[in-house]
């Protein structure tokens, strides 16, 4: 290679007033131990900021297909025919300061204990544009069975034959008993959830059952997803403090079969708003162009002993 000949793929980072002259003076010796320890203390303390770039997973394919959980429930019915969804585009890496902190947070993840109690609580309000503002508080078992507590303060026990309670998984919805077999290998659980892997990881880690590394291999599959932005310190509706995360989903869109009319999606963003000190989630926006926000805030979610 000549001294003018630039490397495949090189960027001319040297374009300025002066270069020529910086280039010409050739070797300039490293810093000192003593500068490099001073500069290094300065990007710790936040005085210096060093853009990075995470290491870029393998491209996607441009174009995926997928099945909306509408049509899961579709196919499960016995239905032939379905929607068919397709994405977009691949999307910028993830900035290395979010993927740090999520990958902090599987640390803190696979540090819980396990639980062998009996029930799984979730309350939660909700605040959306069908639903507006509201509360529920639900009880759920191992073998999904729901109890849920009405307006008036009662609980609605489950009845012979009702529907279990379960989450999406790729495209099946398993119990609390069927979550506990999922993978906690990150590549085995994110081939597990299948496209739209950030927005299936922060659906389960919103409030389902996992074991503790379950549940850490979730946060490293949103740590190594393209396009999570670190947005830093806040607080959510209830003055609880946290630090948010945010990810932009490709536009989509879906098909129908029968007439071959295409609906198009626009890109949604999650903003997720996360307890440093345990992991957990304390809110989760989603907002798209045009349409309004939707707010899910957890203010219980855990294992206890009784329902009620």
């Amino acid at each position: 290679m000549t001294d003018n000949a630039q490397p495949h793929g090189s960027i001319d980072v040297l374009d300025f007033p002066g270069a020529d002259d910086l280039i010409a003076a050739g070797r300039v010796e490293p810093p000192s131990s003593r500068v490099v320890e001073a500069a290094l203390a300065q990007v710790s303390a936040g005085l210096v900021v060093v853009p990075l770039e995470a290491p870029r997973r393998k491209p996607s394919r441009s174009r995926r297909l997928l099945v909306a959980a509408a049509a899961v429930a579709a196919i499960a019915a016995g239905a032939v025919a379905y929607p068919v969804i397709g994405v977009g585009e691949s999307r910028p890496p993830a900035s290395a300061s979010a993927a740090e902190f999520l990958n902090r947070m599987a640390a803190t993840a696979a540090g819980a204990s396990e639980t062998d109690a009996p029930y799984w609580k979730v309350h939660v309000e909700v605040d959306n544009e069908d639903d507006r503002q509201r509360r529920s508080t639900s009880w759920f078992d191992r073998e999904g069975h729901l109890w849920s507590r009405n307006l008036d303060g009662s609980i609605e026990k489950p009845s012979p034959g009702s529907k279990l309670k379960a989450w999406p998984v790729g495209d099946r919805f398993l119990t609390w008993k069927q979550l506990e077999s999922l993978p906690t290998a990150p590549d085995a659980l994110e081939r597990r959830l299948g496209d739209d892997a950030f927005g299936k990881a922060s659906a389960l880690l919103q409030d389902a059952p996992l074991a503790p590394e379950v549940r850490a291999a979730l946060f490293r599959i949103m740590a190594r997803t393209e396009g999570v932005k670190l947005i830093g310190q806040v607080e959510d509706t209830k003055g609880r403090k946290g630090t948010a995360v945010e990810f932009t989903g490709r536009p989509g869109w879906m098909e129908d079969p029968a007439t071959g009319k295409r609906t198009i999606f626009p890109s949604r963003t999650t903003r997720l708003v996360i307890d440093p000190e345990s992991g957990k989630l304390l809110e989760s926006y989603d907002t798209a162009k045009g349409m309004p926000d939707s707010r899910s805030t957890y203010l219980e979610v855990g294992p206890v002993d009784r329902v009620g």
